[in-house]
């Protein structure tokens, strides 16, 4: 899913302990130009082999391998090797797995799904630190802050620690949710903002599509965002270059309905409901007008 906020998926790598950190080229993170140890060489292109291997690219990235850790992670003396895996979406690691060196092959120790930050090693451990979602957020705007767990070798398998919070998410000036005009050809999403930008959003789409449509950019990752705008609670309208999933679409069966000449509100959001259209603004006037017939930001 994406709603296009390229700052929530913004995400800064930090390590530590005696962890190293893999050289990752072009595009990726910087360090050691790979790491031979006594029995395999743990770096990005062992990395790429063995997430081809073990299908662990579930999106199809041409260059899947965001990080590479290698450290004694699966126990003393080991050779271990900690990945994360790129996801081309609006959260831009959304996989990690860990491999340990053993009677000649890498082996698969460790295989986690989840929305995370660039992993860190912490002496032989791995920390994981998560975005924290409250009820109502979708998958692409979390607002609960951030959390953080170890996960140590405990003899036989890798055995994760408890969570701690270490960044609280915003005051709920706004609630996550989702609304649509009666017609249901536009349905928006409001959340109090992801957890690295803590201010009030909205993301509307319009089914028909925004007429005239925007002009198209080159798109890396996902396609053409044509029927959707976007509006903080403090700047102007924007048009996404690109999208990879249905955005505000996706809570279409559970939004409540706007009536026309109703009016929804909330951390400095504004949006009435006409026959004519949708009209959104935010606290500094700006906003914009949407129709099946035309739109337009102001």
């Amino acid at each position: 899913m994406r709603l296009w906020l390229t700052v929530g998926a913004a995400v800064v790598a930090a390590v530590g302990g005696s962890g190293v950190l893999a050289g990752q080229g072009s595009g990726g993170l910087s360090g050691a130009p790979g790491t031979r140890t006594a029995s395999g060489d743990c770096s990005k292109a062992t990395a790429a082999r063995l997430v081809e291997r073990h299908r662990l690219n579930a999106f199809v990235v041409p260059n899947p391998v965001r990080q590479v850790l290698c450290g004694a992670f699966a126990g003393r003396g080991s050779d271990a090797m900690a990945i994360s895996i790129l996801a081309p979406t609006c959260w831009g690691i959304q996989r990690w797995a860990v491999f340990r060196f053993a009677q000649g092959d890498w082996r698969l120790v460790l295989d986690r799904i989840a929305f995370i930050f660039p992993l860190a090693a912490v002496g032989t451990g791995i920390r994981e630190t998560t975005p924290v979602f409250r009820r109502g957020d979708n998958r692409c705007n979390p607002s609960g802050g951030t959390r953080t767990r170890i996960w140590r070798w405990n003899g036989t398998r890798l055995a994760a620690g408890p969570w701690k919070q270490i960044k609280p998410g915003p005051a709920a000036g706004i609630e996550s949710g989702h609304f649509k005009t009666p017609s249901g050809n536009i349905v928006c999403f409001h959340s109090p903002g992801p957890t690295d930008q803590p201010r009030a959003f909205l993301v509307c789409g319009i089914k028909s599509g925004l007429k005239p449509a925007p002009p198209r950019r080159p798109c890396l990752e996902g396609g053409y965002a044509g029927d959707r705008v976007e509006l903080f609670a403090t700047g102007r309208t924007r048009v996404p270059a690109c999208a990879g999933d249905p955005g505000a679409f996706v809570g279409e069966r559970s939004a409540r309905v706007l009536g026309y000449a109703k009016t929804w509100s909330g951390g400095g959001l504004r949006c009435s409901s006409a026959v004519a259209g949708l009209t959104c603004r935010n606290r500094g006037g700006h906003g914009f007008f949407l129709s099946r017939a035309r739109w337009r930001a102001f």
